[in-house]
């Protein structure tokens, strides 16, 4: 293996098996055995972490989402399609190539009124309370 670069840390590149993966949002979907699944027809699948602290998921599909909260921040980057994320202060809608990005404890629900593909940022062990 060559050395990394200056800076780098060749213990992470060698005992990190996620390093160099190529992953595509649509087969993680495919592929997962188990997805999260929302109505109408959202699917949410987990397609890695970073650091040990940090979960990205794929989601795609249509989505009516209930009103939650949760306990961490979540960063939602749309890559195709429209997301619309509805606040106690009014709504706001991302499309390709935007992102929003909702607080922790901040209530919100998540509409996708057509076919929408999205990478979610969130904190490992995460969890939503209804709200």
């Amino acid at each position: 293996m060559e050395d990394p670069p200056q800076g780098g840390s060749s213990l992470f590149l060698r005992d990190n098996p996620r390093v160099g993966k190529k992953v595509r949002l649509r087969d993680a979907l495919e592929n997962d055995p188990a997805p999260l699944r929302a109505p109408p027809a959202w699917t949410n699948a987990e397609v890695g972490t970073v650091n040990g602290a940090t979960v990205l998921h794929a989601g795609a599909g249509r989505l009516d989402g209930g009103w939650h909260r949760q306990t961490s921040d979540e960063f939602l980057l749309v890559l195709e399609g429209e997301l619309i994320v509805e606040f106690d202060s009014g709504p706001l809608a991302a499309g390709p190539g935007e992102a929003i990005l909702i607080a922790a404890g901040e209530r919100h629900r998540a509409a996708v009124p057509s076919d929408c593909l999205l990478l979610s940022v969130e904190a490992a062990g995460m969890t939503r309370t209804d709200g």
